[in-house]
Formats: C-alpha cells, sequence, structure tokens
C-alpha cells in the first residue's frame, strides 16, 4: 500500500469534514459510511469481506459496531461515534473494554471518524496506560496522522499494532526494495546499586520478591511488577522482534508435558485451560501465566531456548531490599 494513496484519502476525508460537519455531527450511520469505511479499505480492511470486517458484531460480550478478523477471532472491536462526540465516555469505555476481554480481543478502537483512540485490552494498567496510538485527522498533519492510521494497516498484516511502523512507500525502481534495518539505541538501565542478575542463573523460591526490571538483549529496559508479568515481557519482546510467531507453537512446559507456555489457542493438549480469568494474550499468541515464581521463570528460559535465542541475554534487577 503507498503512503501516497493514503496521504490522498486523508486529505480528502479532511474535506469532508469540513464540507459536511454539522450533517456528520448529527448522523453516526453518515459518519461510518463518509469517514471511517474508507479510512478502513484503505488500510487493508475490505469492509465488504465477512472474512476481515464484520459490522455490527454480535458476540458474548454483546455487540459492536465493527469487528476486524485476521482469523477465527476478533483482533480488533471499533466503537463509532458521530464526528466530536468524545472519545473518552467512561461508560462506553468500560463497555468495550470489558467486551473485549469477555471475547478475548487484544485491540479497542473508539473513533468519532477524525478522532482514533486505539486501546490494548489486556494490558494491566489504568485506561489511560492502556490507550497505545491516538491520531486526528484535522489536529495533525496529514502526513503524522497517516504515519499513526498505518498501525492499523500494520494489525492487518501482523496481527499487532506496533508502535513506530515504517513508513510504507514504494520504493524509486533504481532502489532496493528493503534497507536495512535501523540499529537498536541501547536504553541504559537504571542505577541504583543494584546488580542485574542473569535470567540463565536465576532460581527464585517461593515468597522472593518480584523483579523491578528486564534488559533485553538489544539493551532495551522494561518494568516489571510480578512474576507473571516477567514472563508476558519476555514473551512480548520475542513476538515484536519476530522471534516468536504461530510457526513455534505449541511450546510445551516440558518436552513430555501436556501443558503449554505459548500457544495460538488458550488450551492446552490435555483440554484445560489457559490460566483463568483470562488467558494472557499478545497478538495472535496466548502465553499461560504460572503461580510460583520459578514456574514463570522456568517457562521464560523454555520460551527463549526454544526460539532459538539465549537466557544469558536477558537480565534482571530487583529494587533494594
Amino acid at each position: 500500500m503507498p503512503l501516497e494513496s493514503l496521504m490522498t484519502l486523508v486529505e480528502k476525508l479532511r474535506e469532508q469534514i469540513d464540507a459536511h460537519g454539522s450533517l456528520l455531527r448529527q448522523n453516526e450511520a453518515l459518519t461510518r459510511y463518509t469517514l471511517i469505511d474508507p479510512l478502513l479499505r484503505e488500510l487493508g480492511w475490505d469492509t465488504e469481506d465477512p472474512a476481515l470486517v464484520i459490522p455490527e458484531y454480535t458476540g458474548l460480550g454483546g455487540s459492536a459496531d465493527y469487528a476486524l478478523f485476521n482469523g477465527d477471532k476478533p483482533l480488533m472491536i471499533v466503537e463509532a461515534k458521530k464526528l466530536n462526540t468524545s472519545l473518552r465516555d467512561g461508560k462506553v469505555l468500560n463497555q468495550g473494554l470489558n467486551y473485549c476481554q469477555q471475547e478475548g480481543t487484544p485491540y479497542l478502537a473508539v473513533t468519532d471518524g477524525r478522532r482514533w483512540d486505539i486501546y490494548e485490552t489486556h494490558k494491566l494498567a489504568s485506561i489511560d496506560e492502556k490507550r497505545i496510538v491516538q491520531f486526528d485527522l484535522k489536529d495533525q498533519s496529514a502526513a503524522e496522522a497517516c504515519l499513526k492510521a498505518l498501525m492499523l494497516w500494520g494489525l492487518r498484516v501482523s496481527g499487532r499494532v506496533t508502535n513506530g511502523p515504517a513508513t510504507v512507500v514504494e520504493p524509486p525502481h533504481n532502489q532496493p526494495d528493503s534497507q536495512e534495518p535501523p540499529t537498536p539505541q541501547p536504553t541504559h538501565p537504571s542505577t541504583d546499586g543494584q546488580k542485574w542478575q542473569l535470567l540463565s542463573k536465576l532460581n527464585p523460591q517461593s515468597g522472593t520478591r518480584s523483579p523491578v526490571e528486564i534488559q533485553f538483549p538489544d539493551n532495551s529496559v522494561v518494568s516489571v511488577t510480578t512474576w507473571r508479568s516477567l514472563l508476558a515481557k519476555v514473551a512480548t519482546w520475542l513476538i515484536d522482534n519476530n522471534h516468536l510467531t504461530k510457526s513455534h507453537c505449541p511450546i510445551r512446559k516440558t518436552t513430555r508435558s501436556k501443558k503449554y507456555i505459548v500457544h495460538t489457542e488458550p488450551v492446552h493438549e490435555d483440554g484445560s485451560k489457559f490460566y483463568t480469568p483470562t488467558p494472557h494474550q499478545i497478538g495472535l499468541l496466548y502465553v499461560h501465566r504460572f503461580t510460583a515464581p520459578v514456574a514463570n521463570t522456568n517457562a521464560c528460559r523454555t520460551i527463549i531456548e526454544h526460539v532459538g535465542q539465549k537466557p544469558a541475554q536477558f537480565k534482571v534487577r530487583f529494587s533494594p531490599a
């Protein structure tokens, strides 16, 4: 999808907002037809293909304006509003998030056609922290709005909403189709006197306090709150960096175990479900989180080794006692 085509559409939508704003502010159906449907189609979500988009979708959690699919289950629920309707209505957000959690849907978008707020529904955080993407077709430049909107195209392609999508432009005929990826910039770990410990040598016991940070092989560092979140952070980093994909699944707890750590469905070989009340979903994959610190640590090492990485390249840090 050339970026120039998306830019042209965004400019057209801005003109529609200016020309027909008074009507769009009174009519949700018209807002959807005029602003939302064209943008979804341009970003790869064919609104006339039920395999990709089902309007007025009804599931376990109730009904939704749109469900976007990349497989058998919705990847994103889209709640549509009339132009200039508040996207921060607490009741609407809570209903949407609860709906997604019941359906196991990883993403929620709320839009009035002009503004888009996208939430990562399984993220263990406040509503504001769950919001991972925002863009406005009018207040932002067309170029900036396009780059943010491309995250919806990324969901169509990879099954995940990722930050900082690459610019999607058709390369000139005299240029190679691909470029060398940028070298990751290291994020320096916290320096409060507490030493980092290699994940390969970590052997926590019951009652061991949780780590507060994990450092990945590219030197990036993220915060950790619980042993379960440590496993989730490791799996997320591996998925985001294309080390862990559907082709690696299922990943078993042990070689002969009927229990999975990661799979494309939240069900073990013996028919039991992943950790309740809700399994941890990362894009198209599900991660079973354990109760004991040592079980989560062993699961981290198992996943890392299964995808050909080295646990010794991952480090964790604890807060001072």
